[in-house]
């Protein structure tokens, strides 16, 4: 007789994770109010060239964000274009142009030898 409240205790517990974990699921997706998505920017180049704006490394923005980005050869390189999350980018053969920030990007500046 003394397992019974034990299992309803366990049952109990079980069930308020599981409440707990879905309510958490829930307000991730739907968005809760006054809160921003921020989203990663992962930027690097090939050899022959840097990316000045907004530099290489990690960058983090808000969703929706539109950023300059630009490259620069080094003497004796051109621009070749931009490879990675190029779909949200407004010219991925401009060295100079802009990207909009929807989701987790990486982005690599390819240079080629003139």
């Amino acid at each position: 007789m003394l397992k019974r409240p034990k299992y309803c205790v366990v049952r109990f517990s079980i069930l308020l994770i599981a409440l707990v974990l879905i309510a958490g699921t829930v307000a991730c997706s739907s968005g809760l109010p006054g809160f921003t998505p921020r989203y990663g920017l992962r930027i690097s180049s090939t050899i022959g060239g840097t990316v000045t704006s907004p530099g290489e490394g990690l960058f983090y923005y808000a969703k929706g964000t539109v950023v300059n980005i630009v490259a620069q050869p080094d003497l004796g390189y051109q621009f070749a274009r931009w490879i990675g999350n190029v779909n949200t980018i407004a010219n991925p053969v401009a060295a100079t142009t802009t990207l909009t920030i929807n989701y987790h990007s990486f982005l690599i500046a390819q240079f080629k030898e003139i």
